[in-house]
């Protein structure tokens, strides 16, 4: 039997080193698309559950950008290692826990050369405790947990946090800071500068009196941003200059002073000052920076990405890329970025103007319909001789997908009131 129709936006994608790649997380694959044409051209197979998570070895210098090393994580519990150019698995991790995301700092780290043994490699990991707590009825199935992936073993003994349910971990630019939501709040951790299984994570917390959705750290500054249900966007600058001091006194130059005005912080969080910027009209979704830090991008339902200066607050919209928008990936050609929509699609944008170059379309799908047209058409249709299969989507469109090539073929609109697909 032939299947096909993968989720390709479960999870945020990440290019290959060169830029001419695309890893995107599909059921328990990792598919690996070509950025130029838009097709898929190998795939990473042995997971036994969704991946949730794909990491690429970042080069560490201009000659290494032919490296094609990945990590990638899964609600199966294991972690593996990846070379993706044969491709080949190199090493498994099983933690035997379901991972819903995870992050590697150190791999973002500037290496430096000497002639010291290479630290070994630790992970940051969102995991769900699945043990039944029969006397605990409220239990916190969620936890942050940290793996050592040299010695292939999670760090005993030792939780960061415990959540409600699995959230999603964020890490700065540079490895130096991770953080999760958590309802209204945000937990930001400070990466020890030689991480070992015995070094344990300076923590803060930021309050908001909305649940939060999504974070994003600065580039460079002491800056973290958030969303919300909403449609609020709050910047926080100067986070954690207290809890993160080496001393009581002295913090990059600059002097702590625990009594001075800081508008907007609520309480007694660790931060200079907190802005709240308000567009969007429901939750938002995509957060992140510019590279130089001097604006941010926002997104959600409305398919729009707004951008805010980040020193006036003040905003503009770039041209409406289409369905609601979920992860923004960065990528390390600096021409290159992609944005995933909730209809199944990556859209490679061309930096900075933002222009679709290929859009690698999953299906979509059906559109659901009033419920006077129930029993009236299937919503689908299929040509057996091609392996064709239409669905109504939105906007009253319709997809042509080939469950033979498990691609999207075209899509055509239907300027009437009603489409009507019909299996002859």
């Amino acid at each position: 039997m032939k299947t096909g129709g993968k989720s390709y936006v479960s999870s945020p994608p990440a290019f290959s080193n060169d830029g001419k790649r695309l890893l995107v997380c599909t059921g328990n694959t990792v598919s690996i698309f070509s950025t130029s044409t838009g097709l898929q051209i190998a795939s990473l197979e042995g997971h036994t559950a969704p991946v949730t998570s794909v990491i690429v070895v970042p080069a560490s210098s201009p000659a290494s950008k032919i490296l094609c090393y990945c990590w990638t994580a899964s609600l199966d519990g294991s972690i593996r290692h990846w070379d993706f150019s044969v491709p080949d698995l190199m090493k498994k991790v099983d933690i035997k826990m379901p991972i819903f995301s995870m992050v590697i700092p150190s791999l973002l780290v500037q290496p430096v050369e000497n002639d010291e043994k290479p630290s070994d490699l630790f992970a940051y990991l969102s995991v769900e405790d699945t043990i039944e707590q029969e006397n605990r009825p409220k239990a916190r199935r969620g936890q942050i947990r940290k793996c050592n992936l040299t010695a292939s073993r999670l760090i005993g003994g030792l939780i960061l946090k415990e959540t409600p349910k699995p959230e999603f971990v964020a890490v700065s630019s540079v490895g130096k800071f991770i953080g999760i939501r958590n309802k209204r709040k945000l937990h930001i951790w400070m990466v020890p500068e030689k991480d070992s299984g015995r070094s344990v994570s300076k923590k803060i917390a930021l309050h908001h009196t909305k649940n939060l959705t999504v974070l994003a750290f600065h580039p460079s500054k002491r800056i973290v941003a958030a969303g919300d249900v909403t449609g609020r966007i709050l910047v926080w600058r100067g986070f954690g200059y207290q809890t993160f001091s080496v001393s009581d006194e002295l913090v990059s130059g600059r002097l702590v002073d625990k009594e001075e005005e800081r508008p907007g912080v609520r309480g007694n969080d660790d931060a200079d000052s907190c802005s709240t910027w308000h567009w969007h009209s429901a939750e938002v979704n995509v957060l992140f920076f510019s590279s130089d830090g001097a604006y941010l991008y926002s997104g959600g339902k409305e398919g729009v990405l707004v951008v805010w200066q980040l020193d006036t607050g003040k905003k503009k919209f770039l041209p409406r890329i289409g369905s609601p928008l979920l992860y923004y990936t960065d990528s390390p050609d600096p021409t290159l970025s992609s944005i995933s929509c909730a209809d199944n699609q990556i859209h490679i944008l061309k930096m900075p103007s933002m222009e679709i170059l290929k859009s690698i379309s999953g299906i979509k799908l059906p559109h659901s319909l009033p419920g006077i047209y129930e029993g009236l058409y299937s919503g689908f249709a299929f040509d057996y001789s091609s392996g064709l299969v239409a669905l109504c989507t939105e906007n009253y469109g319709i997809q042509f997908y080939s469950l033979f090539n498990d691609r999207g073929i075209y899509e055509v609109r239907c300027f009437s009131l009603m489409v009507w697909l019909i299996y002859v």
